[in-house]
């Protein structure tokens, strides 16, 4: 299974709030932390370029390829915005979530589409995310608990205040697990989760962002294996879901139907219902 190292660079190591954070992250499964001195004993063999993990008082973030890779639910904040003033969200069209449903998100990432998940899910709900990336999920799962425990701007606009308070809420109702979802999938039951979910479209990002282009330094730009979709069928009660490019061969492929809408955007969605109310 995939593991990372990275180079641990902290700002303040004698502030207890740091070093308790750099202790966290070298107990995560999957992430092996090296320190500038320790990086090497002998220097007769070429310095592999290793991500650096900067822990500061400031936050949190991963610097691969020249570029920060951090945890902020920025867009997952606009489509709450947008959600709360009644507008519609392709996402939730396509995957069709319910109060109380079991969602699981089996190409985690950035943890957006899992964030807007868990807001729509609401108290009684769960979602489980899986990613491949042990820095990654580590990433993502400190940034989620800081955002639970109410990390986050108290901002004056009355509708942030409530997008930022849902956004909290919903970081309580993920659980972020580190893996191969090809084999974390065979281990659930059958009919476990209400709605599985693939978004394994950063394989082709085309996005310059600075945010994004560190994604593939650190994810996992595989295929989706059919293997994968077939256990996904197994473990939904009521739909499988699949985000890619628009006009991707993966749809048809992997057996997906493609959902009409979003003539202006990039990306569809592809579905496998699973038949029952609501699906």
């Amino acid at each position: 299974m995939n593991h990372s190292t990275v180079i641990l660079k902290i700002t303040h190591p004698k502030d207890p709030d740091l070093k308790a954070k750099s202790l966290w992250f070298s107990e995560q499964p999957g992430v092996t932390l090296l320190t500038p001195q320790k990086k090497f004993l002998e220097k007769t063999v070429e310095e592999p370029k290793y991500p650096l993990l900067h822990i500061s008082r400031k936050g949190t973030y991963l610097e691969a390829g020249g570029n920060r890779l951090q945890f902020h639910p920025s867009m997952a904040l606009l489509r709450v915005l947008q959600i709360l003033r009644g507008e519609g969200d392709r996402f939730l069209e396509a995957t069709g979530l319910q109060g109380g449903d079991v969602f699981l998100d089996a190409t985690l990432g950035l943890g957006t589409d899992a964030l807007v998940a868990a807001m729509q899910v609401r108290g009684q709900g769960k979602v489980i995310g899986i990613e491949h990336s042990p820095i990654l999920a580590a990433l993502v799962k400190d940034g989620l608990r800081s955002l639970a425990q109410g990390d986050y701007p108290h901002v004056q606009n009355l509708d942030k205040a409530k997008a930022w308070q849902a956004l909290s809420e919903a970081a309580q109702r993920i659980e972020v697990f580190w893996g191969d979802h090809l084999e974390l999938l065979a281990r659930y039951p059958s009919s476990f989760a209400d709605v599985v979910y693939f978004d394994p479209m950063f394989r082709h990002t085309r996005e310059k962002s600075a945010s994004i282009r560190p994604l593939h330094e650190v994810a996992n730009s595989c295929s989706l294996e059919s293997e994968a979709v077939a256990e996904a069928c197994r473990i939904a009660k009521r739909r499988v879901v699949l985000k890619e490019r628009k006009g991707s061969q993966e749809f048809s492929r992997l057996g997906f139907s493609i959902r009409e809408g979003g003539n202006y955007s990039h990306i569809d969605y592809g579905i496998i219902h699973k038949g029952g109310a609501g699906s």
